[in-house]
């Protein structure tokens, strides 16, 4: 009996421990202004990236909700003047990559790939999304209704942004630039996630724990973007 209990009680401790530790909607990642020149070589070499905060600790979503996934994964965020620069490690071994097409705006089920999920209004409903895949291919789109359910995403919006990938034996690293005149923002706090698709082993996670009946993407599970120094104002997206 005596026994039982013990063990009963460790597990209740760990359980609540594992509860605590898990990332919350809400979690802040502050964002530093670029000192330096950042050059899309996928290498996130540059000093403005070694002391960039770190978006890690992923939780898996899919298949269970409540383990951390087989390999995890680092975000980071910088900008200047003209871009907002995202790094990814998605850390891996040496199984071959699942992309299905080397065509943009993959689809997101099918192929291996980690995005940035945005919501630079700060509404929790509207925003835009990111990805890009270990071969390169990126995927973009614009959000509504919160991100709660599968049709609140569509890549049928197209606009330039630019990344470089390389890949590891232990891992692939992504880099990309988003014009801050590509997407439209008008406030200093922005709503934010990291979301990453491991197909070859069947396994999606994010930087803010999301429970399995619930789309990792979405705002309501979302941590908080905060700029270290004023954005840029915004100016108009003209192509010819």
């Amino acid at each position: 009996m005596l026994r039982t209990t013990l063990l009963l009680a460790t597990f209740l401790l760990l359980a609540s421990y594992l509860t605590i530790a898990q990332h919350k909607p809400g979690k802040e990642i502050v964002v530093k202004k670029a000192i330096g020149t950042i050059a899309l070589n996928g290498q996130l070499d540059e000093p403005d990236w070694q002391t960039a905060d770190v978006a890690s600790g992923f939780f898996l979503n899919y298949p269970v909700d409540s383990i951390p996934p087989s390999f995890q994964s680092e975000a980071r965020i910088t900008f200047d003047k003209h871009f907002l620069y995202v790094g990814f490690v998605c850390y891996d071994d040496n199984r071959p990559d699942i992309v299905q097409s080397l065509r943009r705006d993959i689809e997101w089920d099918v192929n291996d790939n980690i995005g940035v999920y945005m919501d630079p209004f700060n509404d929790y409903t509207n925003g835009f999304f990111f990805t890009i895949t270990p071969m390169g291919v990126q995927s973009e789109g614009i959000m509504s209704g919160g991100g709660a359910t599968d049709d609140s995403f569509n890549d049928s919006w197209d606009n330039k942004w630019y990344s470089k990938v390389t890949r590891l034996h232990d891992r692939w690293i992504a880099e990309i630039a988003i014009p801050f005149k590509t997407i439209r923002y008008n406030v200093s706090d922005w709503n934010i996630t990291f979301l990453r698709n491991d197909v070859k082993r069947n396994q999606v996670s994010s930087w803010i724990a999301t429970p399995i009946q619930y789309i990792p993407a979405s705002f309501a599970y979302s941590g908080k973007l905060i700029w270290h120094e004023p954005l840029p104002v915004h100016k108009t997206n003209i192509s010819f």
